[in-house]
């Protein structure tokens, strides 16, 4: 459960959601939680044609240097030298172009279940791929929602002052305002506002924490060296949403008796 002894209940301090998968995301006031996950989350992914997998920035990195949001409804992904484009065959041939393969952007919801690939050392970008099967209708890696708290950046600053624990590095889609960690228990429960979730697991850390991103946020091998070391290779929760609801930053963070 959520530690919270002593201090003021906490509340959540941002949302976040990455409409293309391994794409910079946005940050918002509010999001809709259904149940199978974030409305608009995770939604497309950039599929290698030649491979048959769903490209994530732990085998090509350089998708973090791309950027995807929402506009009126529409998915717009923004590329490294600043041009804009909608879902449809133009993006596919920039994204190609620029990526130096065949890709296509394809639609979660109609794609079903997804491999994904990432070097087996996180060391050495050069090693052998593992392969593993996401979720069917999103591009979500293993649940529908991730977590974590102020408190687990703070704990981790504070550990190793000389590393950059940017938020980004960890692509949450809640962070819980509080000074605490997490505990996390399978099967319990938290209430944040109208939404309720059910923790799954703790959440393992990967070589994503440690990509370059935009931003003068660097590649760091130590940001996982160090959580692998310090802290079982776990920061944050990964949970499901059991209440449907709206998320707004300011909402309460209650834990049901």
């Amino acid at each position: 459960m959520l530690e919270h002894p002593g201090s003021a209940r906490p509340r959540i301090g941002s949302l976040w959601r990455y409409p293309v998968k391994s794409m910079q995301g946005e940050s918002l006031n509010e999001l809709r939680c259904e149940s199978n996950g974030v409305a608009g989350d995770r939604s497309y992914g950039v599929l290698d044609v030649e491979s048959g997998t769903v490209l994530s920035a732990k085998r090509e990195g350089r998708l973090l240097e791309a950027a995807a949001h929402w506009r009126a409804g529409v998915l717009v992904v923004r590329l490294p030298d600043g041009n804009e484009f909608h879902h449809g065959s133009l993006l596919d041939e920039a994204l190609s172009d620029w990526l130096g393969r065949r890709v296509r952007v394809v639609l979660a919801a109609t794609y079903g279940r997804a491999t994904f690939q990432s070097p087996e050392d996180f060391e050495h970008d050069d090693s052998a791929l593992v392969s593993w099967e996401g979720t069917s209708g999103s591009f979500v890696d293993e649940s529908a929602l991730h977590f974590l708290t102020t408190g687990d950046l703070r704990r981790l600053s504070k550990e190793r002052p000389d590393l950059q624990w940017d938020v980004r590095r960890f692509r949450p889609n809640i962070v819980i305002d509080s000074p605490h960690s997490v505990k996390v228990v399978p099967g319990g429960g938290i209430s944040l506002g109208e939404v309720e979730i059910e923790m799954v697991k703790a959440c393992s850390r990967c070589v994503m924490t440690t990509r370059a991103q935009p931003g003068n946020l660097e590649r760091q091998l130590d940001v996982l060296r160090h959580v692998s070391r310090t802290h079982h290779g776990e920061v944050g929760a990964r949970a499901w949403i059991k209440r449907a609801g709206s998320l707004r930053v300011g909402d309460e963070v209650t834990i049901p008796s």
